[in-house]
């Protein structure tokens, strides 16, 4: 009881690290079944996707995020056919229940394995490689479930949904993808077996196949059924070639080099009354060699608790078989430091808060995403997480179910995972001076307790520990969520002044711009008038000076008219009168007035 009261104080003590940290950040944490912007990431069981789905069996994947690796989860009826397939990736496979057979074809040699499989084995097939799978009936009816990982620089880190090369790809659809004359040249056969290939309906990748319902005397030729069920078509020219030595072409179909590991044989790593753990490496398994990928197993009893740890240099993606758990996450980064730091410091780290939903984002390595924030989520049958590296972890079954799950890791052979309490704990490196000072304690008589009260490191006892995260984390979602709604209403109220003062300002402008309008049009009258009047006034000007001009030319001419007259009056006057302009002078300048011609015509007219 000693001990699950330390642990469960270990654990308290780390949530209260966490919150600390999250509230000198100003920022609080958030409980997430789904992943989003922390440090890791789930994927419910509900929400992988579907790859392929037939009356046999079904295939649905999980892409993890800012990784290049990727879930397939296969299951097939008892009975049943995956079509053979041709790798574009490194795969390891799990097998989760059933029995069956795995046939395989490696890429460099070319010669044809098959390994017999069962709960728990673990295989690695190189890219390139060709297999199949066959599910034995059972009278349980049990399906064949196998967990498999590709990883290849052909799947796309960047966004594994739009992979640059898929897993895998049929044999079918390579072999159907040729022309008609290539196919019957290359396989030396005659038009027609040709054509029927290329006409015949690709089958669906799992389809029902029990080769001992087809009877007869003659063991039935497995070989013949693949490529039945491969091309759709049986023609007897192509197929039923001659059979020799069959039993001895039989012991050419070798086991593989090497046995399948199995998680269930042998001795666990860690096994106390709590559970147990186990791990795999290449050195366990010779097919994983030149593989960075590892797996383990861990299997919890009721009130346990995979003690706080972290890996320095793998990547935890962890599929649950059996029970529900709880999951806490510790962000790594400098925000996360349960010693307040200026905010010249925080900037200097603002480029550690990456964050994301797994894989290389949420290590602090190249690339970026959303901030780096701890994070506490609970995980059923069927569910994947994932755990970066650097990002401490711990795992709690809950007092009433068992949690077990089995993961794969990457760089495995290389990772070394770190455990924060018991006796090969880093923090008993640091020194308990050291330690305290960083834990911001006075003394280091609380340390010492800390370093000395635990010895286990691995898997412990934690009673209730589960049921009181799952608690704090749903108060504190709460809390994060009433708080997330103050902000929000906040932000809207915000917005909602901004908006006010925006149509404010929109109508102070609008009736400036009419002041503006309507002052620039009474301007533009008002030079429309004065123009107009000057208009109007050179015209009159004009006018006046045509009348002018018309008047002085009438005047002219009357004047010449009379002058013209008054020479002609003159000229028929003759002599006669020679002595009038000498009176003329004499009596002065004045001029007697002579009436024109005209106007004595009217007179005599009167």
């Amino acid at each position: 009881m000693a001990a699950g009261a330390t642990a469960r104080w270990l654990v308290l003590l780390l949530v209260a690290v966490s919150a600390a940290a999250a509230a000198a950040a100003g920022k609080h944490e958030r409980w997430r079944r789904m992943s989003g912007a922390v440090s890791g990431q789930v994927v419910e069981k509900e929400k992988r996707r579907l790859v392929a789905y037939t009356e046999a069996g079904m295939v649905t994947a999980v892409d993890v995020a800012d990784a290049a690796y990727r879930l397939h989860f296969i299951a097939m009826d008892p009975g049943a056919l995956f079509l053979p397939v041709q790798l574009h990736a490194d795969m390891v496979f799990y097998v989760h229940s059933g029995r069956g057979k795995v046939t395989y074809l490696e890429e460099d040699s070319g010669e044809k394995s098959s390994l017999e499989v069962e709960r728990g084995d673990v295989y690695n097939l190189e890219q390139g490689s060709i297999l199949y799978i066959q599910s034995y009936p059972n009278a349980t009816r049990q399906r064949l479930r196998i967990f498999a990982i590709f990883t290849s620089d052909g799947i796309n880190a960047e966004d594994p949904t739009k992979p640059k090369v898929e897993a895998y790809s049929s044999v079918s659809n390579l072999l159907k993808g040729f022309e008609t004359d290539v196919l019957r040249r290359g396989f030396g056969v005659q038009r027609e077996v040709a054509e029927a290939i290329k006409s015949a309906k690709t089958p669906p990748p799992i389809i029902p196949y029990n080769p001992q319902e087809k009877g007869g005397d003659e063991e039935p030729s497995w070989t013949e059924d693949v490529v039945d069920a491969l091309l759709g078509v049986r023609d007897p020219e192509f197929l039923n070639k001659k059979k020799k030595d069959k039993h001895k072409g039989k012991s050419k179909d070798k086991k593989s080099k090497s046995k399948a590991f199995n998680f269930y044989s042998g001795k666990p790593d860690v096994h106390n009354c709590y559970g147990w753990s186990r791990t795999m490496t290449n050195k366990d398994l010779d097919a994983l060699h030149g593989s960075d990928i590892g797996m383990f197993m861990v299997n919890l009893t009721t009130g346990s608790m995979v003690g706080p740890h972290w890996n320095p240099k793998a990547t935890e993606i962890a599929i649950v078989t059996d029970g529900t758990g709880i999951v806490q996450t510790v962000c790594p980064s400098s925000s996360g430091s349960s010693s307040p730091q200026s905010d010249e410091s925080r900037r200097g780290h603002r480029g550690d808060e990456r964050g994301g939903p797994g894989g290389r984002g949420d290590e602090g390595g190249e690339g970026g995403g959303a901030r780096c924030r701890s994070s506490v989520f609970r995980v059923k049958e069927g569910d994947v997480f994932v755990v970066p590296r650097f990002h401490p972890m711990a795992h709690m079954s809950f007092n009433n179910d068992s949690f077990v799950f089995v993961g794969f890791s990457t760089h495995m052979g290389e990772n070394h995972p770190q455990f924060l309490a018991g006796k090969g704990s880093v923090l008993q490196a640091i020194g308990k001076e050291v330690l305290a000072l960083s834990l911001g304690q006075p003394n280091s008589t609380a340390v010492e307790k800390l370093l000395s009260a635990q010895r286990d490191s691995t898997i412990l006892s934690c009673i209730s520990c589960a049921e009181e995260l799952e608690k704090k984390a749903a108060e504190e979602e709460k809390r994060s969520r009433e708080e997330e709604e103050e902000r929000r209403r906040e932000q809207e109220e915000r917005e909602r002044r901004e908006r006010e003062e925006e149509e404010r300002r929109r109508e102070q402008e609008e009736r400036e711009r009419k002041e503006r309008e309507e002052e620039e049009r009474k301007e533009q009258e008002e030079r429309q008038r004065k123009e107009e009047e000057e208009r109007q006034r050179k015209e009159e000007e004009e006018r006046a000076r045509k009348k002018q001009e018309k008047r002085q030319r009438r005047e002219e001419e009357e004047r010449q008219r009379e002058e013209e007259e008054r020479r002609r009056e003159e000229e028929e006057g003759g002599g006669g009168r020679g002595d009038e302009p000498e009176r003329e002078e004499e009596e002065g300048d004045e001029r007697p007035y002579r009436l024109s011609k005209k106007l004595k015509n009217s007179y005599r007219v009167g």
